[in-house]
């Protein structure tokens, strides 16, 4: 995915706008655990800031075939994403250390941009609705579509707790021989 930038770069001050729809680039899918549906839709706003610098505005939407982390249930996820980033006409690599990437000719490639964008964009678990019900720990059934007769499994992690509040609160009772402060 890339941009051209040939006219823009001639002149600081000028901006141009384009809208790019083209498959997904391989680094956005590698950074997304689920398939994107094609095509991406991005726009693109670029601005020449001055001093061989370019500034690149985008935006779109990622589609992907999600599965609900709590149902196990897919579903289609649609989420909004954006990034800025400044581009100096050098030569040589892109250097992570620098706050700009560079760029050399009269193209932009925004695979990199788009991928990050993209990926960032997804929560750490998707749900397939904010109300999701999730699955019974116990016999596995979709609390969204029927309920269960199972009992809550027992959490044994605060049994020491437990035991020590016990024990505490018989001492307690010892030291008043069972009265209670008014």
């Amino acid at each position: 995915m890339e941009v051209r930038v040939s006219d823009v770069k001639k002149w600081s001050g000028r901006e141009e706008a384009t809208d790019i729809v083209a498959p997904w680039p391989a680094e956005a899918q590698s950074r997304v655990d689920f398939p994107l549906i094609d095509p991406a839709r991005v726009k693109v706003l670029v601005r020449n800031t001055g001093g061989g610098t370019l500034v690149v505005e985008l935006s779109g939407t990622v589609e992907a075939e999600a599965v609900c982390s709590r149902c196990a249930e897919p579903f289609r996820i649609e989420l909004p994403f954006e990034a800025t980033e400044e581009f100096r006409e050098e030569t040589g690599p892109n250097d992570e250390t620098l706050d700009y990437s560079r760029f050399t000719g009269d193209k932009i490639q925004l695979d990199n941009m788009v991928a990050d964008a993209a990926g960032a964009s997804f929560p750490i678990a998707v749900l397939c609705r904010p109300d999701c019900q999730g699955l019974c720990p116990v016999c596995g059934t979709n609390w969204n579509e029927s309920t269960c007769d199972c009992a809550p499994p027992s959490d044994d992690r605060w049994a020491e707790l437990k035991k020590l509040m016990n024990h505490d609160q018989d001492e307690l009772g010892r030291e008043n021989h069972g009265r209670t402060k008014a």
